[in-house]
């Protein structure tokens, strides 16, 4: 019917072909984006709705990591969210002298639910701070590491953007709020290890409440704070993402996206059909 073909929307796909094995100069590429089909008519854009594993190349030996093209949401509807694009995070560690690659990481969310901000000078920060859109993010991380330092180097990028939150009008129980939502989260990673190849994901719900998941598993309590989760999603969506050039991939893709999802005072109509 229109409606499930609706539910699963459009992605244009472009860049890197992730399900086959990296060429030289693909190696390193610290961004991705899932596999590019072609079509006659251009304007129509498509992604499977059946969930598959992507094989990720990651470092400079052709590692991989598997990535669903898919992801189940928190929402009430438990929609089948596409994988809108990827990244590798690198970071300079105190044992090493360069940089290492530490996680790869999807991001996945419904486009037809960003419409509202197809005019945003940038849509994918929007759709980050946007509480009422459910969003997930799945880290795979390729490098045992320590529940506490990924929660120390997270909760500084939420830090910054919940001190930098001019909407919260210097409203002291926001601010309150925002702050026992930071140490609840600090507090569900102690004495956590996290060992490579587990999967940690982050998902906030329509109602602006997160969830977090390490191996599948919940650890923690749900935290329901808006702000807490446009924070926590601007570190890679936003502006200021750990990963700038899959925030750059993926705002390119999610825009031309938007551009063939019908906006709901058309009817809908067959442009994404």
């Amino acid at each position: 019917s229109s409606s499930s073909r609706q539910q699963h929307q459009r992605v244009h796909h472009q860049n890197r072909v992730v399900n086959s094995a990296p060429t030289q100069k693909e190696r390193g590429k610290k961004w991705w984006t899932p596999k590019r089909h072609h079509w006659k008519n251009s304007s129509r854009f498509f992604l499977a709705s059946v969930t598959r594993i992507l094989d990720v190349p990651y470092g400079k030996k052709g590692d991989t990591v598997g990535m669903p093209s898919h992801h189940l949401l928190e929402d009430e509807d438990g929609s089948n969210a596409p994988l809108i694009a990827g990244g590798v995070r690198t970071k300079k560690i105190a044992a090493a002298i360069v940089k290492v690659d530490v996680y790869v990481i999807g991001l996945y969310f419904m486009p037809k639910a960003c419409k509202k901000h197809e005019r945003e000078d940038d849509v994918l920060n929007a759709v980050a701070n946007d509480s009422s859109i459910a969003k997930t993010v799945r880290l795979t991380f390729v490098r045992d590491v320590s529940g506490a330092s990924v929660a120390k180097a997270i909760a500084q990028n939420i830090e910054k953007k919940l001190g930098s939150k001019a909407e919260s009008g210097g409203n002291e129980e926001s601010e309150r709020k925002a702050k026992e939502g930071l140490e609840m989260f600090k507090s569900m990673f102690r004495n956590v290890k996290i060992e490579k190849g587990a999967s940690l994901t982050f998902s906030a719900d329509e109602k602006g409440t997160l969830t977090t998941k390490l191996r599948g598993k919940r650890i923690g309590e749900p935290i329901k704070d808006g702000r807490l989760c446009g924070a926590l999603f601007g570190s890679w969506c936003g502006p200021d993402s750990v990963i700038p050039e899959m925030t750059e991939a993926a705002t390119s893709i999610l825009t031309q996206a938007l551009k063939v999802i019908p906006s709901e005072e058309n009817g809908g109509g067959s442009a994404a059909a």
